[in-house]
């Protein structure tokens, strides 16, 4: 990607494009300059009736990545640096949401309320009616391209942000780490901020740490083949084998009482029918500092695991807990803001 970064701004018109590759048109404005935000709502595999992508629409949405951006200014801001800008998405290390979350759509079906393009359109149409509405649109930025108008919106020169949609785990493409897209309406005045996901069914949800290309023996959903007439059944968004579906993390004690080093813990469940040995699997905090963990977890059961101050460490600022299995696989991750780690001596509940 040669430009990614955040545009932050307000939104002001909005149009279907219902070409051959269809997007949802959002129309933005900041200090006298338009943006047009061009957002996928489509695959483009196969017949024009089977090309679903993968989504998902966070409502209240809290999150360390959100806090930075409101202090970012209006306009765009790069965030070529990835993590180190705090700002960057990244759908696998984020953890913005859990994997599982996500299920295929049609960019356009018959009927009310299930496709695409009728969700876009209801929180583009709804960031526009309120005057204090922000948008934050993550992806590659063009423009200005002086001379020639925006094809939609006619306004001059042309401007915008394309690839609104996780840019990793693609095999062949140019995949990133810190690099996705995404789409976040802020009401923080009227019912706070939700978040706009997508992705494609070929990109896999393990992908390597310096790459992002999918990683070659991790489980993976197949590539699912489209077939020239007829049609296509929705499929499992995160593969069956996947550690996915092993533990959750369900909460953390981020700011103990007095000292934090030796009396942070985190607590995993096991989600799984069987029993989990944990021996090999690791805990990383934000800056990716790693704390081995060791036992067994019985089905259903919970087991709370004291971080030792000397590897993974959560910040009362806000952060991140990743939760990996003995190949370095993700299994699950939370994330959570300043606000939530504020009060001394409560834990902090991670519900889904």
């Amino acid at each position: 990607m040669k430009n990614y970064g955040v545009l932050k701004a307000k939104a002001i018109d909005y149009q279907r494009d219902s070409d051959d590759d269809p997007h949802s048109e959002l129309l933005v404005g900041v200090a006298g300059v338009k943006y047009r935000i061009a957002i996928n709502v489509r695959s483009s595999r196969g017949p024009v009736a089977q090309r679903l992508v993968e989504y998902l629409i966070v409502h209240d949405l809290k999150h360390p990545v959100l806090d930075r951006a409101r202090e970012l200014p209006n306009g765009w801001s790069n965030l070529a640096d990835g993590v180190a800008d705090g700002a960057a998405i990244d759908y696998i290390r984020g953890n913005l949401f859990r994997a599982q979350d996500m299920k295929p759509i049609p960019h356009l079906a018959p009927g009310p309320n299930n496709d695409l393009f009728e969700f876009v359109e209801d929180l583009a149409q709804r960031a526009i009616a309120d005057p204090g509405a922000v948008v934050y649109a993550f992806g590659e930025k063009w423009g200005p391209e002086s001379g020639k108008p925006d094809q939609y919106f006619h306004f001059e020169p042309g401007n915008g942000v394309h690839l609104i949609h996780m840019n990793q785990g693609g095999a062949g493409e140019s995949n990133g780490t810190f690099h996705d897209g995404g789409l976040i309406f802020d009401f923080s005045g009227s019912g706070g901020a939700v978040g706009l996901f997508i992705k494609f069914q070929n990109q896999v949800w393990h992908t390597d740490d310096q790459t992002a290309d999918p990683i070659g023996d991790a489980p993976a959903v197949p590539e699912v083949p489209i077939p020239d007439t007829g049609g296509v059944d929705p499929w499992p968004v995160v593969a069956p084998d996947s550690p996915y579906h092993l533990a959750r993390i369900v909460a953390a004690m981020v700011n103990p009482p007095g000292a934090d080093p030796g009396q942070e813990f985190v607590t995993l469940l096991n989600a799984s029918g069987r029993t989990l040995d944990l021996a090999g699997w690791k805990i990383l905090d934000q800056q990716d500092k790693v704390e081995a963990i060791a036992g067994k977890i019985e089905p259903g059961r919970a087991l709370t695991v004291m971080l030792s101050g000397k590897g993974a460490q959560l910040s009362n600022k806000g952060g991140t807990i990743t939760l990996l299995d003995q190949r370095r696989l993700k299994v699950d991750g939370v994330a959570y803001t300043r606000d939530a780690a504020r009060t001394e001596g409560q834990p902090i509940v991670f519900g889904g």
